[in-house]
């Protein structure tokens, strides 16, 4: 390959060179870039997660707010809990650890 001779070639070969660089350089580092792309995966991914835990811990309050309706109420187990959480008892009640 013969290379040219007179100047202005090397100046149109000089600036595509330097187009070429610019926008290599803000497809990797810009911000629609490659490296942007991979911070957004990053964040997807997290959001995603928390999405899930947070769906996860809706499911469990809304199955102890269900259990709370006067059909599924066992009685034994509400003055078992209310015992154990206030800490009071009748003077003749036997307590068994477990």
């Amino acid at each position: 390959m013969k290379l040219p001779t007179q100047p202005r070639s090397y100046v149109i070969m000089a600036i595509c060179l330097l187009i070429t660089i610019y926008f290599s350089y803000h497809a990797v580092q810009g911000a629609r870039g490659l490296r942007r792309m991979e911070q957004l995966k990053t964040e997807i991914a997290l959001a995603t997660q928390i999405a899930q835990e947070t769906a996860n811990e809706k499911d469990l309050l809304r199955k102890k707010v269900r259990s709370l309706s006067p059909n599924s109420l066992d009685l034994d187990q509400l003055e078992e809990s209310a015992l154990r959480v206030l800490n009071m008892g009748k003077p003749d009640d036997k307590v068994i650890l477990k």
